[in-house]
């Protein structure tokens, strides 16, 4: 995840550059806004995967997320997607019932925590529909 959001940052930080330099035919306008561009999606993709759990412990009714501080929040499955093995996007709501989405690489737990997750997931989205 974080390398495809290096390649997008990288790729609309030239998208903007271009756009730029066709428009006012200046570098040093097209150079600046390219900045602007890496800055702001740079910071918010930092932002971004500092937010993702460190640790997820399954439970019958949800999930337990480990932020990287060492605090512990309860969840529940909402609903889900999952693309190919490969990815799940579970939608989460907490216990003030806000809702969010977590994002699950196959890559970054192992295939049978994996298939663990994306079996409970089914089920807790069944329930909840």
């Amino acid at each position: 995840m974080a390398s495809a959001l290096i390649g997008f940052t990288g790729v609309a930080g030239a998208s903007v550059f271009q756009c730029v330099f066709a428009h006012t035919e200046h570098a040093g306008h097209a150079t600046l806004a390219c900045a602007a561009t890496l800055a702001a999606l740079g910071l918010a993709s930092y932002r971004w995967l500092r937010a993702q759990p460190s640790a997820i412990t399954l439970h019958a009714d949800g999930l337990t997320l480990w932020s990287r501080s060492g605090e512990a929040r309860h969840a529940r499955v909402a609903g889900y997607a999952q693309w190919s093995g490969r990815l799940l996007a579970l939608t989460l709501a907490g216990a003030r019932g806000r809702r969010e989405m977590l994002l699950v690489p196959a890559d970054a737990v192992d295939a049978d925590t994996f298939r663990q997750l994306s079996v409970q997931a089914r089920r807790a989205a069944a329930s909840h529909l």
